[in-house]
């Protein structure tokens, strides 16, 4: 019970210096020109637990989670995964075969771990996947405020009218983002610029330094958005089609490891038969 207690302590330790924020004297030297770039190797520990532990706020934002909800997920899943070799220890003593301490020690320390860590890795793939959902979405947007503004719309009419033509969670939000801008009276690129920095879509920053230039210098956008919406195509094209071609080289794992059972399999006998005439003579 120590040993779990000790655990579950060093989880709130690490779950803390995750949420803090980073201390003005480790940021600096980054930043200054004769500052010294070595550092020991628990300080390299140190910021190494602090990326894979840390949770994102852009991830966050981008599914629409609180920092409460994942943090409450992370504690339940490592306190779970920390009783699960104590439940097993409890079951085995009751039928009469215990299981050795250390394994189960290390057993509970590992499944703690991977429960503490769970939430994190399901809400960065979730983020992704909805990055590229939003990304495809804004690729049609893009076409849709094009089309638009060459039949001599506007620029703040071409965009209210393009958000609320489609549906889904990339215009709703779009579509919130120009509401709050119209009604705060803020420019639309501030607030579109500052809604990409916050679901961490590097497009919409770009898509608004666009804008800015046709608001206030009057610069022709039809050619410029059609253009970005085409390089948007063409990169997520390329991301399918590299997707597809890993998928295709790890499809042919499971074939050799088939190969290799099936020439074990047939082996096996041939040598059993060996050993035995060998061990008859």
């Amino acid at each position: 019970m120590i040993f779990w207690g000790v655990g579950a302590g060093l989880g709130g330790l690490l779950i803390r210096r995750s949420l803090r924020r980073p201390v003005l004297a480790t940021v600096l030297p980054k930043y200054g020109s004769g500052a010294t770039a070595s550092y020991s190797q628990m300080q390299l520990l140190v910021r190494l637990v602090e990326k894979h532990f840390s949770v994102s706020i852009s991830d966050l934002a981008m599914c629409d989670r609180t920092l409460t909800e994942v943090t409450t997920e992370r504690l339940l899943g490592a306190l779970i995964g920390a009783t699960l070799p104590l439940a097993m220890l409890v079951l085995t003593t009751l039928g009469g075969s215990e299981l050795p301490l250390p394994l189960l020690m290390a057993c509970s320390v590992i499944l703690a771990v991977l429960g503490f860590m769970l939430p994190v890795i399901q809400l960065r793939t979730r983020a992704s996947a909805q990055r590229r959902e939003f990304r495809t979405a804004l690729s049609a947007f893009l076409d849709l405020v094009s089309i638009m503004l060459a039949g001599g719309a506007g620029i703040e009419t071409a965009l209210v009218s393009a958000s609320r033509v489609g549906d889904g969670k990339t215009f709703n939000r779009i579509a919130d983002a120009l509401d709050v801008a119209r009604s705060r009276r803020q420019s639309l690129w501030e607030v579109l610029a500052s809604e990409g920095e916050r679901l961490g879509i590097e497009e919409l920053p770009e898509l608004a330094a666009t804008i800015r230039l046709g608001g206030e210098q009057g610069a022709r956008m039809t050619a410029s958005l059609v253009a970005k919406a085409s390089s948007m195509r063409s990169q997520q094209l390329a991301e399918i089609e590299a997707q597809a071609n890993s998928a295709t080289e790890r499809m042919g794992l499971p074939m050799v490891l088939l190969f290799l059972g099936f020439l074990v399999l047939l082996g096996y006998p041939a040598l059993q038969m060996i050993n035995s005439g060998f061990g008859s003579q």
